[in-house]
């Protein structure tokens, strides 16, 4: 039988703030630990079924093994060891990012702001030559 694949555990885990470096980390090592303890039981004239029974009752329920690992703060994701920090450094990113945020539209619509910039040039320079002609009209007038 394939081994367990640890959803719930995976889960409890994220949830309980564990970094996912470790949940991916004590995921792997549980599945090759229970493959090993499949396999010796199997070894020792076990059943295909016995051998699963008897490897998911050694390596203990998916409760206990997550409140061994939540008992470690160490294994927590820095985020959640330091909430304001991690607030604080947010809030950094999303002011820093702010005036970055017009030039990255500009940039990204570059031949339309050009387009615009023609536009309104030729339409200032028409306007401008239409009022100078005025202004000159009612000079000489």
């Amino acid at each position: 039988m394939p081994s367990p694949q640890f959803e719930h555990l995976e889960l409890e885990l994220l949830h309980g703030g564990v970094a996912p470096v470790y949940v991916q980390r004590a995921l792997l090592e549980l599945r090759e630990h229970y493959a090993d303890l499949e396999s010796d039981a199997r070894a020792a004239g076990m059943s295909s079924d016995e051998a699963e029974c008897t490897a998911r009752a050694m390596l203990g329920s998916e409760q206990t093994i997550a409140s061994v690992i939540l008992a470690h703060p160490e294994l927590r994701a820095w985020s959640r060891r330091w909430p304001r920090a991690a607030l604080c450094l947010r809030l950094a990113l999303v002011v820093a990012t702010l005036p970055e945020a017009p030039v990255m539209f500009c940039i990204a619509r570059g031949p339309e702001i050009a387009r615009w910039t023609m536009a309104v040039g030729i339409a200032t320079l028409i306007v401008g030559s239409l009022w100078a002609y005025l202004n000159f009209l009612i000079m000489i007038g």
